[in-house]
């Protein structure tokens, strides 16, 4: 099926495709009676909505969930997450295995387009060490949340809601069951640590986890040449000094808001700042009375994003990283881009420029349509714009106030998030009209 279908389609433009049907058939099972309490029919650009929202691991709503939807339209919601955050090549591959012990070369072709990994990590390896991290970190999460919520409601709800939870914690989908996100639990300490453990295991990417737990496995056998991978040094680090960057201009943009609390108020910090960063769209505290530097910083966060191969969004930190080096590399008259003693290929370069200018121009083009359109500040509209592209699902509490135009606008962004911008430009490129040969070089002015 797959050699018929790869004649007329590429795999960029296939899987492009497929995230639209999967939102679209979530769309109209959302919109149907028996997944609201009201048992009524939702209008189908909010249930298109809440479904792109969903499978772009997003988090933008709006209806609350909790109220809203009945169990089965949660149910409906926590699938699509779960699909949208591992990837629904994933899932493709789970069942070609399952059902013929193999994967044919077209199949892995299209699976490579849909997850991250080193090209030294086999396939089918990779996609079973996926599944087993989800089942183990999902688990973990759930007992975390378990331990709080079994005090406060009867065991199969305090479940269900803490499944719930950590499924979308760890698909950064930021969907809650709760009005109020988690801001009623900001002075939970293992509320606070166990979001943390989930939301940051989702971010930096599948094979940053696979390589980690590969080093220490190499360094309890004390091999000497265990390392971490260029990769995964460039998501960590740049990871975590964001954590901290956003942590630090929200605390001093903040001081005393929240709580009179200084440890309450740096745990407030950091955990909008992993929030943006990691694009799980969680909050704590009340976003709609953040002062503009912590939405600004937010944004800049938000636009980032994850890491590749994980479950959020952005632009994602490598390309971030390879952007600014190259930068610092030309300023200092340098040719080649270098960090722990490696240096990063022009190809990667190329193409992390490339992410960013597709999310650059892609974000602005909507937020001038939306500040045309919708009746907010600037400040509020580019921080929904922003969310929505780095599939957050933070919001400055004007999303269920967004007219139809408007929700069909951010729900593009969703979209464009969750393929990605780079898929998305290549999805309008004809590749194979490349040519082998180039031009006399020339220089030009750029300051």
């Amino acid at each position: 099926m797959l050699r018929s279908i790869e004649k007329v389609l590429s795999p960029i433009q296939l899987l492009s495709i497929g995230y639209v049907v999967i939102i679209l058939l979530g769309a109209i099972l959302l919109m149907l009676p028996i997944s609201s309490t009201n048992s009524s029919y939702q209008f189908f650009v909010d249930s298109l909505f809440t479904s792109a929202s969903a499978v772009s691991t997003t988090g933008l709503v709006v209806v609350d969930t909790g109220t809203y939807y009945s169990t089965f339209g949660e149910i409906v919601i926590l699938i699509l997450i779960q699909i949208g955050g591992l990837g629904y090549m994933l899932f493709f591959v789970v069942f070609t295995v399952l059902l013929t012990e193999k994967l044919s070369i077209s199949g892995k072709k299209y699976l490579r387009e849909a997850v991250s990994r080193n090209q030294s990590v086999d396939l089918i390896k990779f996609v079973k060490l996926t599944l087993l991290y989800t089942i183990v970190i999902e688990g973990i999460g759930t007992l975390g949340y378990y331990l709080v919520w079994v005090n406060k409601y009867p065991a199969v709800y305090a479940l269900y809601s803490s499944f719930f939870h950590s499924v979308s914690a760890f698909c950064t989908a930021g969907f809650g069951l709760y009005p109020d996100s988690l801001s009623s639990y900001s002075k939970s300490i293992i509320i606070n640590i166990n979001t943390f453990f989930l939301v940051i295991t989702g971010g930096i990417g599948f094979f940053v986890l696979y390589d980690i737990i590969n080093f220490f496995k190499q360094k309890i056998k004390k091999n000497n040449v265990a390392r971490l991978s260029l990769h995964s040094k460039l998501v960590l680090s740049f990871t975590f000094s964001l954590f901290v960057f956003g942590a630090v201009v929200i605390l001093i943009s903040e001081p005393a808001k929240f709580s009179d609390n200084i440890f309450q108020n740096i745990l407030n910090a950091f955990f909008q700042s992993v929030s943006a960063s990691t694009t799980v769209g969680f909050n704590t505290v009340d976003i709609t009375i953040m002062s503009n530097a912590s939405l600004f910083v937010m944004i800049i966060l938000m636009f980032i994003g994850a890491s590749p191969g994980s479950t959020g969004g952005g632009i994602k930190t490598t390309s971030f990283a390879a952007s600014v080096l190259s930068s610092i590399a030309s300023l200092k008259g340098k040719n080649a881009v270098t960090i722990f003693k490696r240096t990063i290929s022009r190809v990667s370069i190329n193409k992390a420029n490339a992410q960013i200018f597709v999310a650059l121009t892609s974000t602005i083009i909507i937020t001038l349509i939306l500040s045309i359109t919708e009746k907010f500040s600037f400040i509020k509209i580019l921080f929904e714009a922003t969310s929505a592209f780095g599939t957050v699902g933070l919001s400055a509490g004007i999303t269920s106030g967004l007219s139809t135009i408007g929700k069909l606008l951010i729900t593009s962004l969703m979209i464009i998030g969750r393929v990605g911008p780079l898929a998305i430009g290549l999805f309008f490129v004809n590749k194979n009209g490349n040519n082998n040969y180039a031009y006399p070089e020339e220089e030009i002015f750029t300051a």
